[in-house]
């Protein structure tokens, strides 16, 4: 299968205090995120076709990453996701899945998910209700709505989601024409691109909840320690 690894960003939410290095580059427990990412997909995914987005330090991070197929976005410091993606929609031409490159799996949860059956999926943490996060809203075993400031929701986006073949495309084509229309603000997300496929009647989003499962999504710098401690073992376990 193929994955996208996006890691083009500046981190700005962490500031300074992380020396001002990409988040994928945090230490965890004595490997590098990027690496970790890249070890446990090979791992359970011998086969695997990784393809990474890459910005903001690129050259730091690219001797971390042989053996992946590169994309850059070059405006990394004046554009958001969207972009991002837009940079990187040849890879959306067949069966994906794509990785925020801020996201710490355990190694079981890493095993699941990557020998997951859907064909689409969305991740998200059922354990945390925060109206302030991405939310995703799931019923009948489906993920019926995904944005922010809504009621109603089931749990919190995870950062991690699989598109079918059809889907990718779809993907792909959306955010592209959004793109070429030109006036794209930089903080969007691509809330719009999950709208238009939850609406689509030959998708079907698999909702998989992490909630059962050691991981962390690094946003800020206090999220370093939790992630370690998650990692660890000392947070949450898997079952």
């Amino acid at each position: 299968m193929r994955y996208l690894i996006l890691a083009a960003g500046m981190g700005k939410r962490m500031g300074r205090a992380h020396a001002g290095l990409p988040k994928c580059l945090i230490d965890i427990n004595g490997e590098l995120l990027i690496e970790r990412l890249l070890r446990q997909i090979r791992q359970y995914d011998a086969r695997a076709d990784i393809h990474v987005v890459l910005g903001y330090k690129s050259e730091v991070i690219l001797p971390l990453v042989d053996g992946c197929r590169i994309i850059v976005n070059p405006f990394f410091d004046i554009t958001g996701i969207n972009a991002s993606l837009w940079f990187a929609r040849a890879s959306f031409d067949q069966l994906l899945m794509v990785i925020h490159g801020d996201v710490v799996l355990s190694d079981q949860l890493a095993a699941k998910l990557f020998a997951m059956e859907a064909e689409s999926l969305v991740a998200y943490d059922s354990s945390v209700l925060d109206p302030k996060e991405i939310n995703i809203t799931v019923a009948d075993d489906r993920v019926t709505r995904f944005g922010v400031n809504f009621s109603g929701y089931s749990g919190a986006y995870a950062g991690v989601f699989k598109l079918s073949g059809h889907a990718a495309r779809l993907f792909a084509d959306t955010i592209d024409r959004r793109v070429r229309r030109g006036f794209n603000e930089s903080r969007t997300y691509y809330f719009f691109v999950m709208r238009k496929l939850i609406a689509d009647t030959d998708v079907v989003l698999v909702p998989f909840d992490f909630a059962r499962y050691r991981w962390k999504e690094i946003d800020y710098f206090e999220d370093i320690a939790a992630a370690r401690t998650q990692i660890s073992g000392r947070g949450n376990s898997d079952e």
